[in-house]
């Protein structure tokens, strides 16, 4: 491979671009989801979380791991690509015809005869994923971002507003089913006319065996995540129907919109960028250390903000209708703030090969994941969402062992990422004794004094309690929009590795 730009501006350079995008997607997605959740009711919000619960667990299976396949692989050939592109094409289509066939049936099961031809009508969506599966991860693996970002971007914006034009209109759950429908359609005009690539053979059935046999095991721990996502919300809906899975994804999406603004801007670089460490420990640990610290410096004040003000700031925002789930908010805020240290997990054991360890822990924290849904959900959402957040807390040691035996991580890397959290935690508390203080102030008024005090004591927090988080972030922020109206030509070669500045996180909870 000859010799191009360094690992670490190429990194910097798609942390860069990948912020541009999500803070654009994460904006445009939020004022829309204000904007819908004031015209819907939580049932049909609850509907279409029910029916993507299922298209979901379907779209993993239309990839299988491949995308992570071509992401690793240090060199590719045409026939590998083609493959990747035409299984995960075939196996959309048959899903999807699948979930057609079926959708009555499991209408049927939920109790919710509205489900079918939402279900119907959102299998289009499986197909939409898998022809963009493959080209998303060759850009991706040419940390070619820039195209990835004007992508996100101008789909959610689309999307977006279709969707609200609808909700205006009375559509109710079909502007949330168009606005996934648009989205994809937009984005993948927008990421063939980019790519600048096109199959051009047939499948080689042996070469689809080999990446079927690397995915199955990322595989096997998507489908254990979707198990758990989505044995959480089919209990949700069995127990108290599509109101209350209503409440409930309406709080955890809330603190998606938040982790994805975060976590999301660096992990989908991290694989890229793990993968070329592999064989570099030190530098793989160091990055390691490096992901978890620039997601926390973002992630945990918006997280343990959203913990203290939630009572105020849900209503505010959502209307009244949704003050059930502030509370829920509150402490799933807290519970995302600690995954915060599990999010790149994955992508350190991708980058060692060695995923079977990672499989046995996924599997068992599953199983202790339902366990307390299905015990809990009779005693109301808050009840549950404590219980969840019990098992985030005894989960997370054991995930750090592991990264240690399995992969040589140390300790360490933790302790700076904590720092910045106890930070975050000081602001949350001033915040909420803040809002206590100003509690007969009208509402606006309070949360606009809230943003000020986070705003204020924020920064003086990190200096005292995690300056050396700041200082190794200056530089590189420095660098970052530096480079934020470029984006190399070509994918950072072996021997151009230095020192990594900022190394995709599961969107599935640690």
């Amino acid at each position: 491979m000859s010799p191009g730009p360094s690992l670490r501006s190429a990194t910097a350079s798609g942390v860069a671009w990948n912020a541009v995008q999500m803070w654009a997607v994460r904006a445009t997605t939020a004022l829309a989801f204000i904007v819908i959740s004031r015209q819907l009711q939580p049932s049909e919000f609850g509907l279409v979380a029910l029916a993507m619960s299922v298209i979901a667990v379907l779209q993993l299976l239309s990839d299988s791991g491949m995308a992570s396949f071509l992401i690793r692989q240090e060199e590719l050939d045409e026939h590998s690509r083609s493959t990747a592109f035409w299984t995960s094409v075939v196996l959309a289509v048959v899903l999807a015809g699948v979930l057609v066939l079926l959708s009555v049936p499991v209408s049927g099961w939920f109790g919710e005869p509205d489900l079918a031809p939402v279900l119907q009508v959102l299998s289009i969506g499986i197909v939409l994923t898998g022809v963009n599966s493959v080209p998303t991860a060759l850009l991706r693996r040419d940390l070619r971002f820039k195209t990835l970002a004007v992508r996100g971007t101008v789909a959610t914006l689309v999307g977006s507003v279709v969707a609200i034009v609808l909700a205006l209109l009375g559509a109710g759950v079909w502007a949330l089913v168009a606005q996934n429908l648009v989205r994809g359609v937009v984005g993948i005009v927008i990421l063939w006319t980019s790519v600048q690539w096109l199959p051009r053979v047939l499948p080689r059935w042996t070469t689809a065996r080999s990446m079927l046999a690397f995915g199955s095991k990322l595989l096997t721990i998507d489908l254990m995540r979707q198990v758990q996502n989505r044995g959480e919300e089919f209990t949700l809906a069995g127990v108290g129907g599509s109101t209350t899975l209503g409440y409930w994804s309406v709080a955890t999406r809330l603190m998606r919109i938040v982790t994805e603004t975060g976590s999301s801007v660096i992990s989908s670089v991290t694989l890229s960028t793990f993968s070329r460490l592999q064989n570099d420990r030190d530098r793989l640990h160091r990055a390691y250390r490096t992901s978890m610290t620039a997601a926390g410096l973002v992630m945990f004040p918006a997280l343990l903000f959203m913990a203290a003000a939630s009572p105020d700031l849900v209503p505010f925002l959502l209307g009244q209708q949704w003050a059930t789930t502030a509370t829920v908010a509150q402490i799933t805020a807290l519970t995302a703030a600690f995954s915060t240290f599990g999010y790149f997990d994955r992508q350190v054991f991708i980058a060692v090969d060695r995923l079977r360890p990672e499989v046995v822990l996924v599997a068992a924290t599953v199983v202790a994941h339902l366990a307390i849904v299905v015990v809990l959900a009779r005693y109301g959402l808050v009840v549950l969402a404590w219980g969840l957040l019990g098992r985030t807390l005894l989960t997370l040691p054991a995930r750090q062992v592991l990264l240690h035996r399995v992969a040589g991580t140390p300790y360490r890397t933790v302790v700076l990422p904590c720092r910045v959290l106890l930070a975050s935690a000081v602001m949350g508390a001033l915040v909420a004794g803040q809002l206590w203080l100003c509690a007969d102030l009208a509402q606006w008024l309070r949360l606009l004094l809230a943003v000020v005090v986070a705003a204020l004591t924020y920064p003086l927090a990190l200096l005292v309690l995690a300056r050396p988080a700041v200082e190794e972030f200056r530089g590189d922020a420095a660098r970052i929009l530096s480079r934020v109206r470029r984006t190399p030509r070509r994918p950072p070669a072996a021997d151009a590795v230095d020192e990594l500045v900022v190394p995709d996180a599961p969107v599935s909870r640690p």
